[in-house]
């Protein structure tokens, strides 16, 4: 895998508008998360489907605290929990029969586990999870992202995404995902990288 500076220093040579942003901004590296367990991560990625991050954050840690046995949540008690119980948390009654649906899908098999996902495409990874009601693309390219470390995932539909390349590239409306997936095929096959700086550039500005 190349050093996260070759990386940057493709990506200023690709496109140079991105590249002012990325000689100003503190570097950023997109890494496969060995400490989280695939389910915990998904468990994380629903959770924090169409919230903000700090909501997510604070709904998560009731389940993990609630659900979890020293800070793991297992498909093993997911499976088994009520959505009552999910919904004092604060789950949402849809997300909560996700949540349960993809516990009982990880332990029949229906979904790969991390090790089979090392030798999948970012593709069949995707399809594999979307196969879950409730897991939509966002999800699965969080997943890709934050706990397989993949690096060339462009979530065009993300809000933060889509804020920040406003901000990046100086645009006075935000971008429609199309007009992002065609400008992210001068950064391939680095994408995501770029999305870090999207959502660097977004919360820097906040």
């Amino acid at each position: 895998m190349p050093h996260a500076s070759d990386i940057a220093a493709y990506l200023k040579n690709q496109d140079p508008i991105l590249g002012c942003h990325i000689n100003k901004s503190s570097p950023v590296k997109v890494v496969p998360d060995s400490e989280t367990s695939l389910f915990q991560a998904l468990v994380k990625s629903i959770i924090g489907q169409q919230l903000s991050v700090k909501a997510a954050a604070t709904i998560f840690g009731r389940v993990r605290d609630e659900f979890g046995i020293s800070g793991i949540i297992t498909p093993e008690k997911m499976k088994n929990c009520s959505p009552e119980g999910l919904r004092a948390c604060g789950v949402s009654g849809t997300k909560g029969r996700t949540l349960i649906s993809t516990a009982e899908k990880i332990s029949n098999g229906n979904i790969p586990q991390e090790h089979q996902m090392h030798t999948l495409s970012d593709a069949d990874i995707m399809n594999a999870l979307m196969q879950v009601k409730g897991i939509g693309r966002w999800t699965a390219e969080m997943i890709l992202i934050f706990k397989l470390g993949r690096q060339d995932v462009m979530p065009v539909a993300d809000l933060g995404v889509q804020k920040g390349y406003a901000i990046i590239f100086k645009l006075k409306a935000r971008p429609l995902p199309k007009a992002i997936l065609q400008r992210s095929q001068l950064w391939k096959p680095y994408r995501s990288t770029a999305t870090l700086h999207c959502w660097q550039a977004l919360d820097t500005q906040t």
